[in-house]
């Protein structure tokens, strides 16, 4: 069987790193592992479930931006449906690739389910080297406290740290404005390196971040949406070039999960990444905007820039630079969808660049040419016709995506196509059985609810 004409790309000049993607080997079995994120905010979420968050605190996590992080609280994901999203994930396009066409994670998600600003100065600037004794001061003035020499590992803190500081002070409404804004800054450094941007480490967060918390009255002037996603297409993006791995740091498990694609309302119980695999061969989506008009969002509307949701644009947060490809997903917003244009080569070149041993370096002048395309994200805003009567794309859109895409990855797809079986054909209630049954005699962890996972993957099945 040539595997490239049942598994794609059969053209690979879109696709062109599919010998280097994770999802290569997959049809093989030579990748089983499943994604375990690193996240540091554990401590953060456990002990605020215990305490309230004082009203004043909470006013000035707002004017930061971070409000809305701390509103969605602590996100449960589930790692074999976001593992399975992974392997989906193309650094070429910076979207994910499925049987009905390619979604993403866009600055309307980010902006909609954690209310970050998006429109503002691009997240960089000097990279700067303090020794230990130097931290310390610098913590002592911004954060209120100045922690011990064991709690440095170069410019990183340690988020325990933080939390033993936050659990020795009472905010109440007496207290001095200055240690509220010092308080509040470790709230935003805990969410900032625990949750939204999170260190390799799993405990230790960059005080390069403080920088941009100084001045607490300019700290919604900067696009800490398009930072946080830059980071998240970062993570997507350098994970598939790691083969097996099982811990990565990365927003993308939270961001991912909750964002309201559709993708973690399909499968709420997990049955196994073998599974997952081979669901998202076979599942068709309903694409559907974010309903506007509904309480919840209108409740942050006035913060939103949506003009700003469909523009294509580099995200920028200080060493990282990715591209955000609206034009490739307008199905998202409500547009058909045409035909995309080719990836720039010169944007694969990005992914090399990083903060490792360049501590001293202007991110800001580093970056300069793609900081002034930032300047001028509303002239590149895209506006394509309105999806009307059921017609989703243009002519010819799905003759050229068939051609260009993954658009298989599970191993257990080729040995079907081999018998004569056709993904997209069948009952997918029955396949699931199948592989349910097989999790069962193999002793891996199953849904307890077989027979409710069952009624929603039949309502989802490809019609």
């Amino acid at each position: 069987m040539d595997r490239r004409a049942v598994y794609g790309p059969r053209d690979g000049t879109v696709l062109s790193q599919q010998l280097q993607h994770r999802s290569d080997d997959i049809p093989e079995g030579d990748i089983d592992v499943v994604l375990q994120a690193k996240l540091a905010d554990g401590v953060f979420w456990n002990y605020f479930k215990d305490h309230d968050m004082h009203v004043r605190v909470l006013d000035v996590l707002h004017q930061i931006g971070f409000y809305g992080v701390y509103r969605c609280g602590r996100l449960v994901y589930d790692c074999h449906l976001i593992t399975a999203l992974v392997e989906r994930w193309r650094p070429e396009t910076h979207t994910f690739h499925f049987r009905v066409g390619e979604a993403t994670i866009t600055l309307e998600d980010v902006q909609i389910i954690w209310a970050l600003p998006i429109d503002g100065l691009p997240v960089t600037g000097l990279d700067i080297e303090r020794s230990t004794e130097e931290w310390q001061i610098y913590c002592r003035e911004y954060l209120g406290f100045s922690p011990d020499e064991e709690a440095f590992k170069g410019s990183r803190l340690h988020t325990h740290a933080i939390m033993n500081f936050i659990r020795t002070v009472e905010i109440t409404h007496d207290t001095p404005r200055p240690t509220v804004v010092q308080y509040t800054r470790c709230i935003a450094m805990l969410l900032l390196g625990g949750l939204m941007c999170p260190d390799s480490s799993g405990n230790m967060v960059p005080l390069l971040y403080l920088s941009k918390l100084e001045e607490i009255n300019a700290a919604r002037n900067y696009s800490w949406g398009s930072a946080v996603l830059a980071f998240l297409y970062r993570e997507l993006c350098h994970v598939q070039g790691v083969m097996p791995v099982s811990r990565q740091s990365g927003n993308w498990w939270c961001i991912a999960t909750a964002t309201d694609l559709g993708w973690s309302r399909i499968i709420p119980l997990s049955p196994g990444l073998g599974v997952e695999r081979l669901y998202m061969d076979q599942v068709q989506f309903i694409w559907q905007p974010y309903d506007m008009d509904s309480d919840r969002i209108m409740a942050y509307a006035a913060d939103f820039t949506p003009e700003l949701w469909r523009s294509t644009c580099p995200l920028i947060f200080y060493a990282i630079v990715e591209i955000h490809h609206p034009e490739r997903v307008l199905r998202q917003f409500g547009m058909r969808q045409n035909i995309s244009e080719m990836p720039d080569s010169r944007d694969m070149t990005l992914h090399q660049i990083s903060r490792k041993a360049r501590t001293g370096t202007d991110w800001g002048v580093q970056h300069i040419v793609h900081i002034r395309r930032w300047q001028r994200r509303r002239d590149t805003i895209v506006n394509r016709p309105p999806i009307s009567n059921e017609r989703h794309t243009k002519r010819g859109y799905w003759e050229w995506y068939n051609n260009i895409t993954r658009r298989f990855v599970s191993s257990s797809t080729s040995r079907r196509v081999e018998s004569g079986y056709q993904p997209g054909d069948g009952c997918m209630r029955d396949i699931m059985a199948e592989q349910i049954q097989a999790l069962r005699l193999s002793n891996q962890p199953r849904p307890t609810d077989v027979e409710g996972l069952s009624r929603c993957w039949t309502d989802m099945m490809p019609h």
